[in-house]
């Protein structure tokens, strides 16, 4: 897998696909959460939560791809997914550093991170499995000699 379609850099896409999608069944179902509502440092509270850091991450490494050499696995509607999903992270964020958390604005803005984590999570996973059929299928074509 390593040398053939890109590796790393999607291994971990496919990682966080999967960890934003298992955080939004968390959250959007009555399964108590595993871990803390806000994450703290000691005995301070720290603005920041698991769906912001696993959808920002995910747009991030999505949009990481625009950098390197995996340019050409990268389609519009993922740069627009990642974009969207990063831009919302770090704004929520944003917004309970500075003590907005208080208002229902920024647990709106939250869920809206969050959804448009699990869309990209969910485009993310479609074009894993579109890139393996293709491979596959380039396999078998491959194996079969003609007569």
């Amino acid at each position: 897998m390593g040398e053939t379609d890109g590796s790393l850099a999607r291994f971990v896409d496919y990682g966080l696909a999967v960890l934003v999608l298992g955080v939004a069944a968390v959250v959007f179902t009555d399964i108590p959460r595993p871990y803390p509502v806000w994450l703290s440092a000691g005995s301070v509270p720290v603005p920041v939560s698991v769906e912001l850091v696993a959808a920002g991450s995910l747009g991030l490494v999505v949009l990481h791809r625009l950098q390197t050499a995996e340019m050409r696995g990268v389609t519009p509607i993922t740069v627009l997914l990642g974009t969207l999903t990063l831009f919302l992270a770090v704004l929520a964020t944003y917004l309970r550093w500075v003590g907005a958390g208080e208002g229902s604005g920024v647990i709106v803005i939250v869920a809206f991170t969050l959804i448009c984590g699990v869309v990209l999570a969910g485009v993310v996973l479609a074009e894993a499995l579109v890139r393996a059929g293709r491979y596959w299928q380039q396999q078998r074509g491959q194996s079969v000699s003609p007569r």
